[in-house]
């Protein structure tokens, strides 16, 4: 593995890590989370034409999946293996944040 990024994917990555840490920080909820990060990645032209390194792309595109398969509680369905709850967002995304501070 390179220990290295390209400079605008560091520069890129640095609003999706922010409101990632606000989130895991309980800063702010899980529907204000999903909110900003979904807007944020509609108007995301970098990532939506897959100029992100390939190793990054890939943490993203599994954070953009995880947040997909995010329940609320009351719809939450421990039987279905294609939703998570908060909880399991949350290891989730900590999980993926921190590989990509490692890559930055």
């Amino acid at each position: 593995m390179v220990n290295y990024i390209k400079l605008l994917d560091k520069i890129n990555l640095q609003k999706y890590i922010y409101l990632i840490d606000v989130f895991l920080s309980n800063e702010i909820t899980v529907s204000c989370f999903l909110e900003h990060f979904l807007q944020t990645r509609r108007e995301d032209n970098y990532w939506l034409t897959s100029s992100f390194d390939d190793e990054v792309n890939s943490i993203m595109d599994s954070i953009f999946l995880d947040i997909d398969e995010y329940n609320p509680e009351e719809l939450y369905d421990p039987s279905d293996g294609f939703n998570i709850n908060e909880e399991e967002l949350r290891i989730r995304l900590d999980n993926k944040v921190s590989l990509l501070k490692k890559l930055i």
